[in-house]
């Protein structure tokens, strides 16, 4: 009897040993995958909100449209200066940006600088875009996974120097550190949602700027308006 438990608890040993887990995947792969799959993307609809303004100077409260390759956006910003907001219809199309702004019907050319904005047809550059800000965060570490809806995303935090940052978002101080937080689509690999929070426009008010992204390579127009 002894010996046929031996050799049970031999086989099964020899079982369990044989078994094999998956290591996780790394966290730093988990966004290189999300910033290929957002760079093969031709068009995405984004969608920015934002906490914790400064109640005095420009800011951006909030912003949405739709980016098209190779470097087009068609959409809408709403600016305050001084807490008193104003939302500004914009096209940018060849390096252009125009813009419509309140009890006016027609767009006219403009510096984004003008309106407190970055140029929103560089969201999907892979450079300078938001992409870019996948592969150059530093501590990666993912937190687990959600249900989204009919999605399951994975939660990934890191750090983002300023200097990246400041590629579509104002940012006073370009040497301070701002903290991430990425959601991909398990599924898909597409990156869903991005907050960043820190110092965009003083030291002493951090502020939190979240975009989500969807509608991935729907079919989108974007001309220059007349």
């Amino acid at each position: 009897m002894r010996r046929w438990s031996t050799l049970l608890i031999s086989l099964l040993l020899g079982v369990c040993l044989g078994c094999s887990t998956e290591p996780p995947p790394d966290p730093k792969e988990t966004l290189a995958l999300a910033k290929k799959r957002l760079d093969a993307a031709r068009t995405v609809r984004f969608d920015l909100s934002s906490e914790d303004l400064p109640k005095t100077g420009v800011v951006l409260v909030s912003g949405g449209g739709v980016a098209k390759r190779p470097l087009a956006f068609r959409g809408r910003f709403r600016v305050a200066t001084g807490g008193v907001a104003v939302t500004v219809s914009v096209v940018s199309v060849d390096g252009t940006l125009y813009a419509r702004l309140p009890l006016t019907d027609r767009f006219v050319a403009t510096r984004p600088e003008r309106l407190g904005i970055p140029d929103p047809a560089s969201l999907l550059h892979p450079e300078r875009g938001l992409s870019s800000f996948l592969t150059q965060a530093t501590h990666v570490r993912s937190v687990g996974k959600s249900r989204s809806g009919r999605e399951v995303v994975e939660e990934l935090r890191a750090r983002l120097p300023a200097r990246v940052l400041g590629r579509l978002l104002h940012v006073a101080d370009p040497s301070a550190t701002f903290h991430a937080r990425f959601f991909v689509d398990e599924g898909t690999g597409q990156l869903r949602r991005a907050s960043f929070r820190g110092p965009f426009y003083d030291a002493t008010t951090p502020t939190t700027y979240t975009v989500v992204l969807d509608r991935y390579d729907e079919p989108a127009t974007i001309t220059r308006p007349r």
